[in-house]
């Protein structure tokens, strides 16, 4: 049976700031775009969104010519944008997709284009489709294993990885400004003292953003949000 999370275990922002110096932060890996299993789907509902038709042959060569290398450096923008926007999400998941997506448009207009503004298009639909998966997952009376990254975010916090998917629901609807605190301490390694330097607020705003995060997430719903964050929202 799955442990109820408590906030004592990972509730504290002395706990974060002694994270941000002791090991490297071991998570948020690097990835490939061919897939979990290894092959490059393009078959799957959820990677196209809903009434999405059968992939081409057209858009499989695409596909394939995307994902062999990545020589367009999209699994690298992937990884910027998803941290850009501080989201607790797979980013292997959300390369699957944006793959998919990009394949698909590729071979609907003909063309191999890339232009940075078309690919974050392309990321922000498929982190959408991410976000998502992740609810509807947070809300299965039996919880999901998550992959690597949360999995690697629990056991850093000392969370049941079970616990995880439904934490990451709670933790994705705070305001960015928490989650970049959060994000800054737990997957940067950096300090509190760092994060004010650099325009998150005084110390003390920093430790309040970071205990609000901790505190959300161990205890699966949002907790001590003020009202200057709250108004605070994604670009």
């Amino acid at each position: 049976m799955a442990r109820q999370p408590s906030h004592s275990r990972g509730g504290t922002p002395e706990r974060a700031q002694s994270f941000a110096q002791g090991s490297p932060w071991p998570v948020y890996p690097k990835f490939t775009l061919l897939g979990r299993s290894g092959a490059a789907p393009l078959d799957s509902g959820p990677l196209l969104g809903p009434g999405s038709q059968p992939a081409s042959s057209s858009a499989r060569a695409y596909l394939m010519r995307i994902c062999e290398g990545d020589p367009l450096g999209l699994a690298t923008a992937v990884r910027e944008c998803v941290a850009e926007r501080a989201l607790l999400v797979e980013p292997a998941h959300v390369g699957e997709k944006m793959a998919a997506r990009a394949a698909f448009e590729m071979a609907r207009d003909g063309g191999w284009q890339a232009e940075p503004a078309r690919v974050r298009e392309w990321i922000e639909r498929a982190l959408a489709l991410e976000l998502e998966d992740q609810r509807a997952a947070g809300a299965e009376p039996v919880p999901r294993s998550p992959g690597p990254f949360l999995t690697a975010v629990a056991e850093r916090l000392g969370l049941e990885p079970l616990l995880m998917c439904g934490a990451a629901v709670v933790f994705n609807g705070l305001p960015i400004c928490v989650r970049r605190v959060f994000f800054g301490a737990f997957v940067r390694g950096e300090s509190l003292e760092q994060l004010a330097a650099t325009g998150h607020g005084s110390v003390d705003t920093v430790r309040r953003r970071l205990r609000c995060a901790l505190l959300s997430i161990a205890r699966l719903r949002p907790s001590e949000l003020v009202p200057e964050d709250r108004s605070s929202t994604d670009d």
